[in-house]
């Protein structure tokens, strides 16, 4: 069965979601205020005066993650050094770090390890020695993901595949999934730029709905490029990717990262596919900033690999399985598409 949706002189009135079942319709919202649920972001007011010196670095002392405090987490597994990737834009700024990404187990197992050979599958990768950005403004003035850059960006990925492989190993692990939370509104429970690595016994849900879909339903992610460049709302196609503000995404800023025509995980994607598939997801990473985010991969299972960005800070709201989104989301690629031909 096809897609469900209309369109109405040339813009999206709405869509059903083929794989959740929720609609989205596209409504006007300029005129509703936010103020309550965008209430509490004084990181992000440039007027607010400079955090005492102090704060910092107790903020650091504390955290797990910092470079220093490595006894507070679990042992490491595996690392990226300097050496490794002379490029690091933070050399300057971390006096003496011996690491730029670290691998450990996540102190609680995302999945109980009796269920996965009595192994804890759940991992963090934290993605930069640095805490804060180079000039915070306040204590949630933090380093972000998207401040990274492309290459460092890359070598995470890159990390991520290491890591697949060491988990993939263990045969009670049959699906893996690349997930990331940045800000308060994503559920991050660290402030420190990390990311998650989960192993699991049987395809995980969101995996496996969307497996489901596409046997029931083949060619459905050719079918939803198609419908998505028809909107107006496809914002790269380069060397194999494509990009788009999705509107069957769970949230009303959602984009979509694929290449329709690799379907196997990251482990398989030869070293070019890789760069791409990593360029494509940073360049919206980086757009998006400080500004709280959440991404998944999706691989394998026969689906075209994939990963869903969603923008937090942005008001939601599902209500009995509709969702609003924002009638000048048209607009808002081209401004998105502009931004990126700049950088």
């Amino acid at each position: 069965m096809p897609i469900e949706y209309e369109m109405r002189e040339g813009a999206l009135v709405w869509i059903k979601n083929p794989i959740t079942g929720v609609i989205s319709y596209v409504v006007d919202v300029r005129g509703k205020s936010f103020a309550f649920t965008l209430g509490g972001r004084e990181e992000l007011n440039p007027d607010v005066p400079a955090p005492d010196t102090r704060a910092l670095h107790n903020a650091i002392r504390a955290c797990p993650f910092c470079p220093g405090n490595e006894s507070l987490a679990p042992p490491e597994l595996m690392r990226v050094t300097p050496a490794e990737f002379p490029q690091w834009h933070g050399r300057h700024l971390v006096e003496g770090a011996s690491w730029v990404i670290r691998v450990f187990n996540n102190l609680f197992p995302r999945i109980p390890e009796s269920l996965t050979g009595g192994r804890n599958e759940s991992y963090i990768v934290v993605e930069d020695p640095r805490h804060f950005s180079e000039h915070p403004h306040s204590i949630n003035d933090l380093m972000c993901t998207g401040a990274l850059g492309e290459e460092h960006f890359h070598h995470l990925l890159l990390t991520d595949v290491r890591l697949m492989r060491r988990v993939l190993e263990n045969p009670a692990v049959h699906s893996v999934v690349i997930r990331k939370n940045q800000g308060r509104e994503s559920g991050a429970s660290q402030p420190h730029p990390h990311q998650q690595v989960i192993g699991s016994p049987q395809p995980l849900p969101a995996i496996e709905a969307e497996a489901r879909a596409e046997r029931e339903h083949p060619g459905l992610w050719e079918e939803l490029t198609g419908i998505v460049d028809c909107a107006g709302l496809v914002i790269e196609r380069r060397d194999g990717v494509v990009s788009y503000a999705s509107p069957i995404g769970a949230f009303p800023r959602s984009y979509d990262v694929i290449m329709p025509e690799f379907r196997d995980s990251l482990t398989e994607l030869p070293a070019e596919g890789l760069r791409r598939f990593s360029r494509a997801i940073f360049r919206l990473v980086r757009i998006l900033g400080p500004l709280p985010l959440d991404y998944e991969i999706h691989q394998g299972a026969g689906l075209p690999l994939h990963a869903h960005i969603n923008g937090r800070l942005y008001p939601y709201s599902n209500v009995a399985g509709t969702l609003n989104l924002p009638s000048q989301l048209v607009q808002n690629v081209a401004a998105l598409r502009k931004a990126l031909a700049r950088n």
